[in-house]
C-alpha cells in the first residue's frame, strides 16, 4: 500500500492532500485511472473532492500528496461542449450509458485569475457507477485547448 494511503476502519482510506491535509474517503471513491495521466505514469489512484460548492474540483493523487490538479465540471459551469466520447473510452471505464459518465477538464490556475483556463480537448471521464477514470484526447479543433475561465463570468463581473 502506498505511504500516502492508509487503511482506516470500515473501508475508509486516509489520503494526504495538498490543500486539506489528511482526509478520509470511502475506498470505493478512490478513482483508478485505467490509463495514466500524461506525465504521471507512476500514479493511478486519485481522489476527487471540493473545497467549496460550484463547478471546481480537486483531483488529488492518493499516492503522492504533492500531486493535485484543479478540475472544472464544464457542464456544471454552464458550458455545453460537444464532446464525442467513443464507445471504447466508455468500455474502458466500464460504462455503457454515456449519461453515467461525469466529465471534468484540467484547469490551469494563473497568478492573474482572468488568465486561468481549461482544456476542453482532453477531458477526464469518471464512471458514476464505479471507481474507474480515464483522460481522453479528442481530435476536435472546435474544442479549445485553452478555454479562458473568464468567459464563464457574466459580462462586467470582475474576476
Amino acid at each position: 500500500m502506498s505511504p500516502q494511503i492508509a487503511e482506516a476502519e470500515g473501508a475508509l482510506v486516509r489520503v494526504k492532500t495538498l490543500l486539506r491535509g489528511e482526509i478520509e474517503v470511502p475506498d470505493d471513491q478512490v478513482l483508478t485511472f485505467v490509463e495514466p495521466l500524461v506525465g504521471f505514469e507512476h500514479l493511478s489512484r486519485f481522489v476527487l473532492y471540493q473545497t467549496s460548492e460550484g463547478p471546481l474540483y480537486w483531483l488529488q493523487s492518493a499516492e503522492n500528496a504533492e500531486v493535485a490538479f484543479a478540475l472544472l465540471a464544464p457542464f456544471e459551469a454552464g458550458l455545453d461542449p460537444d464532446m464525442a466520447i467513443g464507445p471504447q473510452d466508455l468500455a474502458d471505464i466500464e460504462v455503457s450509458d454515456p449519461e453515467r459518465v461525469a466529465v471534468y477538464t484540467m484547469v490551469v490556475l494563473a497568478k492573474d485569475p482572468k488568465d486561468s483556463r481549461t482544456n476542453l480537448r482532453a477531458p477526464i471521464l469518471v464512471s458514476k457507477d464505479g471507481s474507474k477514470a480515464k483522460q481522453v484526447i479528442l481530435d476536435d479543433p472546435n474544442l479549445a485547448v485553452q478555454f479562458p475561465l473568464s468567459k464563464l463570468l457574466p459580462p462586467g463581473q470582475a474576476t
